[in-house]
């Protein structure tokens, strides 16, 4: 499941780039609960957002 989600993330940042003509910097965030696992796919999203971040005590 997650590979099919990395090839999608893959095929869609440069194309999303190019269809908004946009000269930003296009980034992969990933909003979870738990946080990522390092992994072989895991280098794809630049910046993690946890449940931690969003909700301070």
């Amino acid at each position: 499941m997650f590979f099919v989600v990395f090839a999608l993330l893959i095929n869609r940042m440069p194309r999303l780039a190019e269809e908004t003509k946009t000269r930003k910097a296009v980034q992969a965030i990933l909003i979870t609960t738990y946080g990522l696992k390092q992994n072989e796919y895991s280098d794809i999203v630049q910046s993690v957002v946890t449940m931690n971040d969003l909700f301070l005590e």
